[in-house]
């Protein structure tokens, strides 16, 4: 999907920030060198997972204009420091080089307590000139009615899950979640085919940008 098309046509060194599993790298061209990139703390606690580099986004262990092109999914949104974040990618981009950024917008806390930002692409935008980046690409992922769809039946199966805990005598109604959650996906991304596009409610962002 999205991912596979970030991915397919890289080059170069591709640094992944805030990799979890690394599982860009199995879309990449076989020219392209990955390196995965976490946290020590998320890594080794949240995801159990080992990348290739632990290092700080807010302070690459990379040379000035070392990278040809950085993956940032869903990652910045958990960055106490965003701007230093992207400063410091824009410092080991090479002329030309790219960001792949995507960001939640309307999407619940994760990863807690390490969620910290939620961004406008009015925001992403500005974002992008103050670390000195072009935008090349921008897409709005979801139409407001998959959006809808989405925290429906996050927030259904979130309190199922809670019921079940607390042995709450409602759980007995988590058997309808299946249909409940087929039924609320089916009719968002039916009606929002049959309606024309819109941008104000999206639950993510997808955004390349250019180092100049």
């Amino acid at each position: 999907g999205n991912l596979r098309r970030s991915c397919e046509r890289l080059s170069g060194v591709v640094l992944d920030i805030g990799c979890a599993d690394g599982k860009p790298r199995e879309f990449l061209p076989p020219d392209a060198d990955y390196v995965g990139l976490d946290y020590f703390d998320t890594a080794t606690r949240l995801y159990r997972t080992r990348p290739d580099v632990f290092g700080d986004a807010q302070q690459l262990p990379m040379a000035d204009g070392s990278v040809d092109h950085v993956l940032l999914l869903d990652v910045l949104e958990h960055i106490p420091d965003p701007g230093r974040c992207l400063a410091e990618i824009s410092r080991v981009l090479k002329a030309g080089g790219t960001l792949t950024i995507q960001v939640p917008f309307l999407y619940p806390i994760h990863d807690a307590p390490y969620d910290f930002h939620r961004w406008t692409k009015f925001g992403l935008e500005r974002a992008a000139r103050t670390a000195g980046l072009s935008i090349e690409q921008e897409m709005t992922i979801g139409h407001p009615l998959e959006t809808a769809a989405l925290g429906a039946n996050i927030a259904m199966s979130k309190t199922v899950l809670n019921w079940v805990r607390n042995r709450n005598p409602l759980m007995l109604l988590g058997v309808t979640l299946p249909f409940l959650v087929f039924t609320t996906n089916t009719l968002g991304w039916l009606l929002a085919r049959l309606s024309r596009s819109e941008e104000m409610m999206p639950y993510a962002y997808r955004m390349i940008w250019a180092k100049p």
